[in-house]
């Protein structure tokens, strides 16, 4: 069975739990001079604002605010680093032989791959292409 409660403003009306909150912002509006009070830890809660002082200091909702606004109170014990490792390298680049740098550009021109020119005028890129094609012929033709 659902769960209905009473609307706090106007008492025939009965309403399911989870539609309350929508339904008290319009029956709000529909008793704009009813005397009552809205609990500040859950809005939901409505009472006459003589009975909103004792609802305050009993309202099971209290706990929950009360636990948020005290953590930084609560005792806590004082965490220490963990040691830091103390790491030994066996290795020095420095010791390594000298290598020559790659060079991207100097190995496509001497290796069988299509290049192309970009960012050229068009008359540039087809001596380029014109040069390529030689290039790659003669390359082919030495390894025959």
């Amino acid at each position: 069975m659902s769960n209905f409660l009473q609307c706090p403003y106007e008492k025939s009306h009965q309403i399911l739990e989870a539609r309350m909150q929508f339904h008290l912002i319009r029956c709000r509006r529909n008793h704009p001079n009813a005397r009552k009070g809205v609990c500040p830890f859950n809005v939901t809660h409505i009472f006459n604002e003589a009975e909103l002082e004792f609802h305050l200091k009993a309202c099971p909702d209290r706990v929950k605010h009360d636990n948020y606004c005290n953590v930084d109170k609560a005792p806590t014990k004082p965490t220490t680093p963990p040691p830091k490792p103390e790491y030994v390298s066996t290795e020095n680049w420095d010791d390594e032989p000298p290598v020559p740098s790659y060079n991207p550009t100097e190995y496509a021109r001497n290796a069988p791959v299509l290049r192309s020119l970009s960012g050229a005028k068009p008359s540039d890129r087809k001596k380029f292409r014109q040069e390529e094609r030689v290039r790659l012929r003669n390359r082919l033709d030495y390894d025959k």
